[in-house]
C-alpha cells in the first residue's frame, strides 16, 4: 500500500479535509478509546503545527487513513495525535506516518530533539524508531503514558541513513 502522503498547516487544508482529520481522531481517541478530553485543541491550528496525512487515492475520491502531527516547541519538536483507520492497522501506516513527521522535524528544525507521550503499551513500538523513556510513567486521562525523546543526532542518524 502505497499512499499519498501530505504536510500541510491546518489552514492548508480543506473544510472537508479539517472535518476528516478530526473526525478520524475523535472517533479513535474519543470514542473506542473512551478518552475523556477534548481532542480539538488550539494546537492544530497554530501556524508551525503540521498534519501529516496519508490518503488512499481512490478515482476522484480519497480516503483518509491515517494523521499524526508535529510542531515546535522552545527546545524540541513534538510528535503526536498519530492514528490509523482500524481497517488500516497492521499494514505500516503508522511507520510511513513517523517517517513523515520525523523527516519534516529534520528538515525544518535540523537542531531539535523529538519528543513524544506515548501510551505506555507503545514504548517498545516508538523505541523501535529510536525514541527512548524519559522519567516516570504518569497518567493521562486514566491512560498511562511515557514520555519519550529521540535526540537530535538519533533524528539525523535515522532520516539520513533514508529511515529504513
Amino acid at each position: 500500500m502505497k499512499p499519498l502522503l501530505t504536510v500541510l498547516p491546518l489552514t492548508d487544508l480543506s473544510p472537508l479535509e479539517v472535518h476528516e482529520l478530526y473526525k478520524l481522531r475523535v472517533d479513535v481517541f474519543v470514542h473506542e478509546q473512551q478518552t475523556p478530553y477534548a481532542e480539538i485543541d488550539n494546537t492544530d491550528a497554530h501556524q508551525d503545527t503540521r498534519h501529516v496525512l496519508a490518503w488512499r487515492r481512490g478515482g476522484t475520491d480519497n480516503e483518509l487513513m491515517g494523521v499524526a502531527r508535529v510542531f515546535p516547541t522552545d527546545d524540541a519538536m513534538v510528535l503526536g495525535r498519530l492514528v490509523v483507520k482500524p481497517e488500516f492497522r497492521g499494514t505500516g501506516l503508522s511507520q510511513q506516518l513517523i517517517r513523515s513527521a520525523l523527516t519534516y522535524a529534520f528538515e525544518n528544525e535540523p537542531g531539535k530533539d523529538v519528543t513524544l507521550e506515548a501510551q505506555a503499551e507503545l514504548t517498545g513500538f516508538y523505541g523501535a524508531f529510536g525514541f527512548v523513556p524519559e522519567g516516570e510513567l504518569y497518567d493521562d486521562t486514566g491512560t498511562p503514558h511515557q514520555k519519550m525523546r529521540m535526540t537530535a543526532a538519533q533524528l539525523a542518524q535515522y532520516v539520513l541513513k533514508g529511515a529504513s
